[in-house]
């Protein structure tokens, strides 16, 4: 088993903002530890182990969130995979839910992962605002000329934009638990592109579904002067909720990257994800079923089959007028795609990776069946951003038990789990992006994910959170640049890509990160 870098933290430091450690990071024997603690605010609020660098003329200590869960001494084998599969995560959970101690935590946090989530679009400017559970007069909802009067790029691709509405089934825990069987619909953008070059002379017409973070709207307002974040009485930098400033924070970045890619010749779909924003729906956070959307959008454009689409010059169209109109024109199982997600949507985007080339499994219901692979051989890779890309066992002790109970008892599969992280060794091109201390998974799992792909392989890392608010707008630049770099590679089928070299390890990667800080922290030696 390859050595880990890791530190063993408290599950606080982890998952709530504002927990601090003064407990040294543990590295294991042989391996080059960090030379230095430094703190960082915005979201963690915490002093972390860190990599020295010589910039500007000064010695600067870069921070990275460490390790959660090391190896146990005497594991053999594999253990972020065997030790967190589902099969063994269940079996956990039939001791846990018998000891009370046990049980409650995780019940209470599956709860949480199934309440419904606020909709802010049309609370700071009543116009988009729509009822994401009726029927909606698509031109209503905000397009991407919109945002012009904040300046973001989106708004260029205003004249290649349509509006999508795609009609899907309830996920089981809708089903289940709340009795509703009524189909939702999900809703945001198709963005046409002109084709990336194909390095003969030719441009080749090529697809990106992008799936939005937890609770992110795709049409909701982020003003660039309002980063969602203040300073509490204790100084800690935390996420303050003011719809008078901005109705998303850090979703000006998100449809950044859609700009980028449609400017490099991409076509782009990107919807509201099941219980979020336009879209409708209770529950958010069914990963797997939100991964199964992902192949029924692409089928439904193909067929027009529960579509409805409103043009770049306003004709409004639906069922057999929709066919051939978008996709370049190509079947959904021909058009080259790439699969991107950002935090709750990157798990979408890993299971769909799994469903696609490893295994299609209902996690969510008793008895669920294994089907073969979909293997469709034109979804070309994906590019995770803020992901838990190891799965369950590079997040917090304790996560598995929620997902245990999140999948037994409220018939929802939420985190990637052991199968999937052994499937990525199937998956033909991988991008992982992310904060150096981003709170989802320490940055060495991040890593240990990227050596495990066999295709072509990228990592980017930035000085920065999970969270999009506070990041450098530079360094999202470059994230954009760097998202449409690999998307044109995994396109095209190549196994290296230009302007990217791979770090040798994790002191590497850290130092790798661009001198471009989130905006509540700055270097310090």
């Amino acid at each position: 088993m390859r050595k880990l870098l890791g530190a063993a933290v408290s599950a606080s430091l982890l998952v709530a903002a504002g927990a601090a450690s003064a407990q040294p990071a543990l590295v294991n024997p042989g391996t080059t530890g960090p030379d230095c603690r430094t703190r960082v605010n915005f979201d963690r609020n915490a002093e972390l182990p860190g990599y020295r660098v010589e910039e500007g003329g000064r010695h600067v200590c870069i921070p990275f969130m460490p390790t959660a869960q090391l190896v146990p001494p005497a594991f053999t084998g594999d253990f972020y995979v065997q030790e967190f599969t589902d099969a063994r995560i269940r079996a956990r959970w039939a001791d846990c839910r018998a000891n009370r101690t046990c049980a409650e935590p995780a019940r209470a946090g599956a709860v949480a992962f199934t309440t419904a989530e606020r909709r802010r679009t049309g609370t700071m400017d009543p116009q988009g605002r729509v009822d994401a559970q009726g029927q909606v007069d698509l031109r209503a909802i905000r397009r991407p000329g919109f945002f012009a009067r904040f300046g973001e790029p989106i708004a260029q691709a205003e004249p290649r934009a349509w509006t999508v509405e795609f009609t899907v089934p309830r996920d089981s825990y809708e089903r289940r638990h709340l009795n509703l069987d009524t189909p939702i619909q999900l809703r945001g953008w198709y963005i046409e592109g002109t084709g990336t070059e194909d390095g003969a002379g030719a441009r080749r017409r090529a697809l990106i579904i992008l799936s939005n973070g937890g609770g992110n709207e795709i049409t909701g307002i982020d003003d660039p002067a309002a980063t969602g974040v203040a300073r509490n009485a204790a100084g800690e930098f935390v996420a303050v909720a003011d719809a008078s400033a901005s109705e998303q924070p850090g979703m000006r970045h998100w449809r950044g990257f859609a700009a980028a890619l449609n400017a490099a010749g991409f076509d782009v779909l990107v919807t509201d994800r099941r219980g979020n924003g336009i879209s409708g729906g209770v529950s958010g956070y069914n990963t797997a079923e939100q991964a199964r959307d992902l192949f029924r959008m692409l089928d439904a454009l193909e067929t027009g089959e529960g579509v409805r689409l409103l043009s770049p010059g306003g004709e409004l169209l639906s069922g057999a007028a929709v066919r051939g109109r978008l996709l370049a024109g190509q079947r959904a199982t021909d058009i080259p795609v790439v699969l991107a997600g950002y935090s709750r949507g990157s798990y979408a985007t890993a299971w769909a990776m799994h469903q696609n080339f490893v295994e299609d499994c209902d996690r969510d219901v008793p008895d669920g069946a294994c089907r073969p692979p979909l293997g469709r051989a034109n979804i070309r890779g994906a590019i995770l951003y803020g992901p838990n890309s190891g799965g369950l066992g590079w997040r917090v002790a304790g996560h598995d038990m929620i997902e245990a109970a999140l999948r037994v008892e409220r018939n929802t599969t939420y985190y990637p789990d052991g199968d999937v992280l052994a499937g990525v060794a199937r998956w033909p091109a991988l991008q992982i992006v992310k904060g150096t201390w981003d709170y989802v998974e320490g940055l060495e799992g991040s890593l240990s994910v990227l050596h495990r792909a066999r295709g072509l392989r990228d990592i980017f890392v930035s000085r920065g959170p999970h969270p999009l608010n506070t990041q450098h707008p530079e360094a999202m630049r470059l994230v954009g640049l760097r998202m449409a770099t690999f998307a044109r590679a995994a396109v095209l089928g190549q196994t290296a890509m230009e302007g990217a070299r791979e770090p040798a390890d994790l002191r590497e990667l850290v130092l790798s990160s661009p001198p471009l800080w989130e905006a509540t922290t700055a270097p310090a030696n």
